[in-house]
């Protein structure tokens, strides 16, 4: 079986530990020598990232043709953070702490304080759907650091957001615009205004298209095709004391292979309650005294699909990254991790509760999943 770790002297946290360091700002993880190059060449007061959700390198050279201006512009990869997902990934690109630091571990999390599986970003109930009195819990439980050390950093922070986040809590500036292209107009106009600047963008996509349609239909390829348009455009207006930074939080792929972990007697009657986190990186609270049985049930069942991590190897390897883990993240990774290597992904069907499949997914230790692009464009007006 073969799977792709993170390597975290090489990830997305390099992006944002290079940004910052141009800006005066240190961080504990090492930046990257494509970017610092870049940079090194002089002259750059604004760094626009843009961070075009789900658009793996693996998918971004299979949808777009080596004369594509991504294509083109691609310097490099880098391994995503783990969990290869949302709500990790992008936390770690904007604060540069790791999942583990963060404990932001993924869509949904089993909240000991409420009782309740919830899901991180929204604050729905996970199994039933219905919103938890009060909301998500998670910025109260795990607050995070401002995106790219605002205060901290000798440039501007502002961030543009399809929807209202706490990820741009303390921003200098944040705004709420839904199209992507009205994100980049808007951020072209702030990058031709004096000043140091950076700027972060959240686009949506293409992650939202694969997640119904799966990552070759043809509505998938045009949200490709259409991010390249637009990021191509938006180069050629910024002005040239300006690097463009492109990349992705994760990749996905087409999960065909549904596991009913509920309909495997032997593996069920270990687990406390249903798994959390993901479909493609489930925590699994299991009974102390069946551990021994619940290792062997996944190694007759589950092994040629997963590869299954104590939650002592998880911390021991750096799974989920370097530093001092916060105290939630212990708390959600539960005591045995399946990630995902192939097809396949977890389900759980509580009695009162089914979550609906999605075709597309991410969160597993795929090189797609965990390989993202980085490209590079300085601005083209002088």
């Amino acid at each position: 079986m073969t799977y792709q770790k993170p390597d975290y002297s090489r990830s997305s946290l390099s992006i944002n530990a290079s940004i910052t360091g141009h800006f005066g700002a240190n961080s504990e993880y090492p930046t990257l020598p494509e970017i610092d190059r870049e940079l090194g060449r002089g002259g750059i007061n604004k760094i626009l990232l843009v961070l075009c959700d789900g658009m793996g390198e693996y998918l971004l050279k299979r949808h777009l043709d080596a004369g594509s201006f991504l294509v083109k512009q691609d310097v490099c990869s880098v391994s995503a953070v783990f969990p290869s997902t949302t709500t990790a990934a992008t936390t770690s690109i904007w604060t540069g702490l790791s999942p583990i630091q963060h404990g932001w571990l993924g869509w949904s999390l089993y909240f000991k304080e409420c009782a309740a599986q919830i899901d991180t970003f929204i604050g729905t109930e996970s199994k039933r759907g219905d919103r938890y009195p009060g909301g998500t819990p998670a910025p109260a439980l795990m607050p995070l650091p401002v995106p790219f050390r605002t205060g901290d950093v000798d440039a501007e922070v502002i961030m543009y957001f399809p929807f209202p986040s706490y990820s741009t809590h303390g921003a200098d500036k944040s705004h709420v615009i839904n199209d992507f292209e009205d994100q980049l107009r808007l951020a072209v106009l702030d990058c031709l205004n004096p000043g140091k600047k950076i700027i972060g963008i959240y686009n949506g996509q293409p992650d939202h298209t694969m997640h119904s349609a799966g990552v070759n239909a043809p509505e998938t390829v045009e949200q490709f095709k259409r991010a390249d348009r637009l990021l191509e455009r938006a180069a050629a207006e910024l002005p040239s004391d300006t690097l463009m930074i492109v990349t992705a939080d994760h990749g996905l792929v087409d999960a065909t292979k549904p596991v009913m972990l509920n309909e495997i007697p032997e593996i069920n009657d270990c687990l406390w309650m249903p798994p959390s986190i993901e479909a493609r990186c489930a925590a699994c609270f299991v009974k102390s005294w069946k551990a021994k049985q619940f290792e062997a049930a996944f190694e007759k069942y589950l092994a040629d699909d997963f590869v299954l991590f104590s939650r002592e190897e998880a911390l021991r390897n750096g799974l989920m990254g370097l530093g001092f883990p916060h105290s939630k993240s212990e708390d959600f990774m539960g005591d045995y991790l399946i990630c995902a290597t192939g097809p396949a992904y977890i389900r759980y069907d509580t009695i009162n509760g089914k979550i609906p499949d999605m075709i597309g997914m991410h969160a597993g230790l795929t090189k797609e999943e965990m390989t993202v692009p980085v490209i590079l464009a300085r601005g083209g007006r002088e």
